[in-house]
């Protein structure tokens, strides 16, 4: 067990065509860790059924266990943000973007791998920032004022992103160094 993360809740924010390994790998990661990963969906169709790709191909799909709109960061000690066509699908929704600014105001840990960067975009809480993410993406992310590292995993305070499957070893440790050194607040 990684001293620290046990019990430790963390949000997985996924819609409609999320990267199956970008939520499979970090779950199964952390749940060895003790973690408690729940999957929050931006509907109540997602509780029934969420796609995902492997690849170009469909993957195993998943099941939302909460909705978005009912959720707040109070709720979760982190939050994960895969990549895949997922972050594009749900960044327009304002819950999902309420939830985005709501962990980053408490200055949780924010993980966000390849496209998720897109949420963490229209959330508007990424100027400023440095992140990495899918390199074709690097655009979106200095229109939007961050500064784009295109490096395996990059760290700026409470927020970890990597660019996709390729550097997937590196971000969960760096993921699980964050959990075991980040302290809960008490609610």
């Amino acid at each position: 067990m990684q001293s620290g993360i046990e019990g430790k809740r963390i949000a997985a924010l996924i819609g409609d065509g999320f990267e199956e390994a970008e939520l499979g790998e970090p779950r199964r990661v952390l749940e060895e860790a003790g973690a408690i990963v729940t999957i929050v969906g931006i509907d109540d169709k997602a509780k029934t059924r969420i796609r995902a790709k492997r690849g170009l191909d469909d993957g195993q799909p998943a099941k939302a266990e909460e909705v978005v709109a009912d959720c707040t960061a109070e709720d979760f000690d982190a939050l994960l943000i895969p990549g895949g066509i997922s972050p594009d699908r749900i960044r327009a929704s304002r819950e999902v973007q309420r939830f985005v600014k709501e962990f980053d105001t408490a200055k949780k840990p924010m993980f966000s791998i390849g496209h998720g960067a897109h949420v963490l975009i229209s959330a508007q809480v990424a100027r400023g920032r440095t992140l990495t993410g899918s390199p074709s993406i690097s655009d979106d992310i200095r229109n939007a004022g961050a500064l784009y590292r295109d490096q395996p995993t990059v760290q700026d305070g409470h927020w970890i992103s990597t660019r996709g499957l390729g550097d997937m070893v590196l971000f969960n440790r760096a993921m699980l160094e964050k959990l075991s050194s980040s302290v809960t607040q008490p609610v």
